[in-house]
């Protein structure tokens, strides 16, 4: 019953150890949240993970030599970001480049069948813009972290205070003809549904 005891806090002790040492190992490696991780931010995430667990389910486990592959993966990870600073082929290498998916109003399929990104997938990224129709996207791009960004072409972008700033008494009609025609297709569009 004490040997059983014993190995208990042994491995409780690793384990609250294994805690911190996995915590400053991922704050030194910088913020992202999980949807912005690299491929090699998720396989150092796994590894490290993989690691720290069996120090803490095996006593027989020499405590500090199983510390090593910790520290080593983190170091490799903080080396790699840095280098992916200063170097647009490592960069390339970790993180990928983004992947535009529409340009002008247009799919790019070659481009979807490369990332894997179904019609669905697409039509969920461009609600979560508040893009109703594909035809409103200049540039629809599938970014390095796995977020989809949207540019919408000028005439469907919201009205800015510069843009009521540029507009003078000659140029009112015109801009009065603009929004009228956003209007126009904006209530066409509800009672097309």
């Amino acid at each position: 019953m004490i040997t059983l005891l014993k190995e208990a806090l042994v491995l409780g002790g690793r384990a609250v150890v294994i805690y911190f040492l996995v915590l400053v190992m991922v704050k030194l490696m910088g913020k992202r949240e999980v949807g912005q991780l690299t491929p090699l931010d998720f396989v150092v995430g796994i590894m490290i993970g993989s690691v720290a667990a069996l120090p803490m389910e095996d006593a027989q486990i020499p405590f500090l030599p199983a510390m090593v592959p910790i520290v080593v993966l983190a170091g490799l990870e903080i080396i790699f970001s840095v280098l992916a600073l200063n170097s647009k082929k490592i960069r390339l290498f970790v993180e990928d480049k983004p992947t535009i998916i529409i340009s002008d109003g247009r799919l790019i399929k070659e481009n979807m069948a490369k990332t894997r990104m179904n019609i669905d997938d697409l039509k969920q990224e461009l609600r979560k813009q508040g893009v109703a129709d594909i035809n409103e996207v200049e540039e629809g791009t599938l970014e390095t972290g796995g977020t989809f960004s949207v540019i919408k072409k000028k005439e469907y972008q919201p009205l800015t205070l510069a843009d009521l700033q540029a507009t003078s008494m000659h140029n009112l009609d015109q801009v009065i003809g603009v929004f009228a025609s956003k209007a126009r297709r904006d209530l066409q569009a509800l009672l097309d549904r």
